[in-house]
């Protein structure tokens, strides 16, 4: 997935939590505490879809828009 930023595009990646179900943005503060043996990480959101997965009420991956923890050179670019 693609999301227009600015001037420019940037890569996606979704990462999932196998116990609760739930994928999230690379960056999503919930998501960054999922312990490693219990992630997956996705090239698409419909992939996690696919597996049964649900979207983070923090980061709302589906919403399209980067979430306010990007850092200010991601939201730049």
């Amino acid at each position: 997935m693609w999301v227009h930023v600015g001037f420019g595009t940037m890569s996606v990646k979704f990462s999932a939590c196998i116990t609760t179900g739930i994928v999230c943005r690379e960056n999503c503060p919930p998501g960054r505490r999922t312990k490693p043996q219990n992630r997956k990480t996705f090239e698409s959101l419909w992939q996690a879809y696919e597996e049964g997965f649900r979207d983070c009420f923090v980061c709302k991956p589906s919403s399209g828009r980067p979430g306010p923890w990007l850092s200010l050179m991601d939201r730049q670019n």
